[in-house]
């Protein structure tokens, strides 16, 4: 098809990471392998974020029209603010005791938004067991070996839903609403609504792409960004009131425990935007968050407001991400966590 989110000639320009393969090769290559398969598993790394939904979701649809049965699954339910824009029942929810029943029940398995084997949480041994197909797409580069039949990994692209955007050109799926919503959702906050700095010409042309199918922007914006709750707001000022600025002013971080969250009727999803608001502080380099997720297990987010690669930083403390946007899982306590950070941060 001729319809891609970037025109042929700097298609051909753009290296898939791995081997150098040319983007089209490996998503004719992609194309064939989805062809082939009658039953696939779409799943994508824990605790996903838009674009992890949102490809996943937007994959599935299109598959779907070719008759393909595509299921979504994930060990999180899909968070709230996102339930308005993907389709009910689109993500189905497994734990380690249910998710033993899909093993070798799907021709293919893809991954998306990840190419770590770790990241897929509880769906690692059904994605991974021995003799069962699978493939990736990602814009995220692994450091170390794919473990995949076919990989497009494409360190270039805004979001995963532009991968899979071309991939659903190559297998000639008309986008509808349904789809571009979804696709829309995902491109729309890895990019922070185009204000990020990969929010370049293939994040527009891709944009330009979905709102060729009459897509109501404003509404989706108030679904993704424009509204919360009561509950949500107070959380929000309560991780503001409680940052700390370190390191000369560089390092902005706060901490918010399950029991506070418990106490003001949230849920971890609820924090999601109000660390962007953090690294607005004058003179920080760098802003973290660090959110309690079970006895001594924190999630830690890191956004880089200067030229801090925060992705360097979280890959250290065996996470992942992007230059400007990253996290990882840590143990232990805030004090010691945010004093790894002191000592990495130290000299940036």
């Amino acid at each position: 098809m001729e319809s891609t989110i970037v025109s042929p000639g700097s298609l051909e320009k753009l290296s898939e990471d791995a081997s150098g393969r040319p983007v089209g090769d490996v998503l004719a290559e992609l194309a064939g392998a989805l062809r082939s398969a009658s039953k696939v598993l779409i799943a994508t790394h824990v605790s996903p974020d838009g674009d992890a939904i949102g490809s996943s979701t937007a994959l599935a649809l299109g598959l779907r029209r070719l008759g393909k049965e595509a299921r979504v699954f994930s060990a999180s339910d899909v968070e709230h603010r996102f339930e308005g824009i993907i389709l009910p029942g689109m993500v189905e929810v497994v734990d380690d005791d249910s998710v033993a029943e899909l093993q070798g029940q799907f021709d293919l398995c893809v991954l998306l938004d990840t190419s770590e084997t770790s990241r897929a949480g509880v769906l690692e041994p059904v994605i991974f067991s021995e003799g069962q197909k699978r493939i990736c797409i990602d814009h995220h580069l692994l450091d170390g070996e794919y473990s995949f039949d076919s990989h497009l990994v494409l360190a270039e692209s805004p979001a995963t839903a532009c991968l899979v955007l071309c991939l659903l050109d190559e297998l000639e799926v008309e986008l509808d609403q349904d789809i571009a919503r979804a696709l829309w959702l995902a491109l729309a906050t890895d990019t922070g609504w185009f204000r990020f700095a990969n929010a370049g010409r293939i994040a527009f042309q891709c944009a330009a792409r979905l709102l060729e199918t009459g897509l109501d922007t404003e509404d989706l914006y108030g679904l993704i960004y424009g509204s919360r709750s009561s509950q949500k707001t107070r959380l929000w000022g309560k991780v503001l009131d409680d940052h700390k600025v370190e390191l000369g002013g560089r390092l902005v971080w706060s901490s918010v425990s399950i029991e506070t969250m418990k106490d003001l009727g949230t849920v971890r999803e609820d924090l999601d935007g109000v660390i962007d608001i953090l690294k607005g502080v004058r003179g920080a380099h760098a802003a973290a968050l660090i959110s309690e997720f079970s006895a001594d297990t924190f999630k830690v987010s890191l956004r880089s407001v200067e030229q801090v690669d925060v992705q360097e930083i979280a890959r250290g403390f065996g996470g992942g991400g992007h230059a400007k946007a990253a996290g990882y899982t840590a143990g232990g306590t805030v004090e010691e966590i945010v004093e790894g950070l002191r000592q990495v941060l130290s000299g940036a």
